[in-house]
């Protein structure tokens, strides 16, 4: 699953669970947003080892957030479910090992560095209560 589907579902799930004070499954929360549960939990898990969500094993067992909505960012959220390069770094890709190619990399780097920068300051600058009440 693509990592900006995978934030999407993620941020979903954490909504879920920031409306709710019970625990929820993840096939209950899977319903809810439309998202394939085992593509959900394996989302879960990694937001789990993020410590942003803790599961509960057993008969009543769920998901359930580990600190109130307004503590966790987003850019935390996508940062744990970060697990290969964003699309805008496949630019590099394109150029060759040739003059013309080392210089549109070397440019490519810089805009790179400036769009990671710009996600992460603006992520940081949401948390998951902001997506409850959305001004």
């Amino acid at each position: 699953m693509a990592q900006l589907k995978r934030f999407g579902f993620g941020l979903q799930a954490l909504i879920v669970l920031a409306t709710n004070d019970e625990l929820r499954t993840s096939s209950d929360i899977a319903e809810q947003i439309q998202c394939e549960p085992t593509a959900l939990r394996k989302i879960l898990a990694q937001l789990a080892d993020a410590g942003i969500v803790e599961v509960r094993q057993g008969r009543s067992g769920g998901y359930e957030l580990t600190r109130p909505p307004g503590a966790i960012t987003l850019y935390e959220v996508y940062s744990s479910l970060h697990d290969e390069q964003p699309q805008w770094d496949r630019m590099l890709d394109t150029t060759g090992n040739h003059g013309f190619g080392q210089r549109a990399n070397e440019s490519f780097r810089k805009i790179m560095a400036d769009i990671n920068t710009q996600v992460t300051l603006v992520l940081g600058n949401y948390t998951v209560a902001d997506l409850i009440r959305p001004d």
